[in-house]
């Protein structure tokens, strides 16, 4: 039985969700309907992750893009950051190819794993307004938010 045949509850419905929209707007504090704040840092994450998810912490706040549900996902994106800059130092002193024992050269894991940690890392990067095409798509409808600027 659709809904549409009782068209008070469809009133009521809309009248809720328009009320909600209203009360929303008009608080500072959320950010899509949750409250702006920052999660606690995990921590199991390592010293470089730690570094960078407070910077990340730090700027995703005060644009007013963060709330304590989003722990797992920047735990995820500051985990890839750090795999990926400890893959990056290795390659800057190593090279990207190495030698086999046989005498095969062939690509370094570490290059491997640098590329892995960084499509991990800019896929997660996307979620959290951290590309140029993805900022065109936050909406910043709170007028006490300001505008992305991360440079």
């Amino acid at each position: 039985m659709s809904i549409s045949k009782f068209p008070s509850v469809v009133r009521m419905e809309d009248h809720r969700r328009q009320s909600a929209a209203k009360e929303a707007s008009q608080r500072p504090d959320l950010f899509q309907g949750v409250p702006i704040e920052a999660p606690s840092c995990p921590q199991w994450l390592s010293a470089e992750a730690k570094r960078h998810w407070r910077y990340m912490v730090k700027h995703l706040k005060e644009y007013g893009l963060i709330s304590r549900l989003d722990q797992g996902s920047l735990a995820n994106l500051c985990t890839y950051y750090a795999r990926a800059k400890e893959a990056e130092e290795h390659l800057q002193e190593h090279g990207e190819f190495q030698e086999t024992p046989n005498g095969y050269v062939q690509i370094s894991p570490y290059s491997v794993a640098f590329t892995r940690y960084s499509k991990m890392y800019n896929v997660l990067a996307k979620q959290f307004g951290m590309t140029p095409m993805a900022r065109k798509g936050v909406a910043i409808d709170n007028p006490n938010q300001t505008a992305l600027d991360l440079d």
